[in-house]
């Protein structure tokens, strides 16, 4: 696997444990470092192009 679809996939792990948990807090920060990886994922593969 390349480092985009590392970064993808813990993007979708971060995400559904987001759903998951139930504590607020604990959402927004798995929420927020699923948008951090997600556009880590774009970026790395950018570079590459």
């Amino acid at each position: 696997m390349n480092l985009t679809a590392v970064l993808h996939a813990g993007f979708g792990v971060s995400v559904l444990a987001g759903f998951l948990v139930s504590d607020t807090t604990l959402r927004i920060a798995a929420f927020a470092l699923g948008a951090v990886l997600f556009v880590a994922g774009v970026a790395v593969s950018r570079r590459g192009d």
